[in-house]
């Protein structure tokens, strides 16, 4: 059985990979049971544990969410589906930040409108960078602007990315929220008409990134229906204050990767994202 730190994880799966084995994954259907992840209150903060199956793998996250200076930490355990017996042990941290961007920038290819060239990511943590780099692979980005609540954090990443700092986001086709922010950072008022809108932030049910007329105003997709029910705060909170109904958790990313669903030819688009089990499975197995 290998272990592959954070660096070994990156050097092995590259972003256009994981996406194709995301849109792979997804589009055959080929999960096994995966339940909703559980989530325990330790004193440092929270552990998420996220089983999956999918084909001749299965596996298990156990990753921490704390508050000192590496804020999602953990192991990813990868078995051979068939015998159970461990493949691989690997850095949680680096598999979490590969896959949710991977993800996301699948979303924005199948959401932003083909010729969609400035992007604007709220947030100034490592999200925010992979972010960046993973929508630069399905998007001819032309421009780059990072918005940071610290001055001194959003121009470094600004200088590291050739991006500009801004104070808001007004006319950027593409929007990535990747905040620890707990209240709306994004309203309605904020966002072009044909914006596209990622929120990643957030993954409990009494917090959210965006304002309830963003998701009012949106075609809405999700990347897991059931996970989605359970803890984007985002949607949850704008269901409670009735500007959209139960319905807005139904269209999920495979959905839209196996044809089920089309977006609209126009207007905005907003996919949340809470992150699941399988889709940490199907990049996983690039690593065995």
């Amino acid at each position: 059985m290998r272990y592959l730190d954070a660096a070994a994880v990156r050097a092995t799966v590259s972003l256009p990979a994981a996406v194709a084995a995301l849109r792979h994954g997804l589009a055959l259907d080929a999960g096994g049971p995966q339940p909703v992840r559980t989530s325990t209150a330790w004193t440092g903060g929270e552990l998420l544990v996220m089983p999956a199956e999918a084909g001749a793998v299965a596996g298990v996250k156990l990753a921490t969410i704390g508050t000192g200076p590496v804020r999602v930490q953990g192991v990813y355990v990868l078995f051979d589906a068939a015998t159970l017996t461990p493949l691989v042990v690997a850095d949680a941290g680096a598999l979490t930040l590969l896959r949710t961007a991977a993800l996301s920038a699948l979303a924005v290819d199948l959401l932003a409108p083909p010729d969609a060239s400035t992007l604007a990511v709220v947030g100034t943590g490592p999200q925010a960078r992979a972010h960046v780099a993973a929508i630069r692979t399905v998007r001819p980005i032309s421009s780059v602007t990072v918005v940071g609540r610290t001055p001194s954090r959003a121009a470094a990443l600004a200088a590291e990315l050739d991006a500009s700092v801004g104070a808001g986001v007004p006319g950027a086709g593409i929007i990535c929220l990747c905040t620890t922010a707990t209240t709306p950072v994004l309203s309605a008022a904020d966002l072009a008409p044909d914006a596209c809108v990622v929120a990643i932030g957030a993954h409990v049910p009494d917090a959210r990134e965006v304002a309830a007329d963003v998701v009012a105003s949106s075609f809405v997709v999700v990347d897991d229906a059931e996970a989605a029910r359970k803890e984007a705060g985002d949607l949850i909170m704008a269901v409670a204050e009735c500007a959209v109904s139960e319905s807005v958790f139904d269209v999920s990313l495979a959905a839209l990767v196996r044809g089920e669903v089309a977006p609209p030819p126009s207007g905005r688009t907003l996919f949340k994202s809470v992150g699941f089990g399988l889709a940490d499975l199907l990049v996983a197995g690039l690593l065995a």
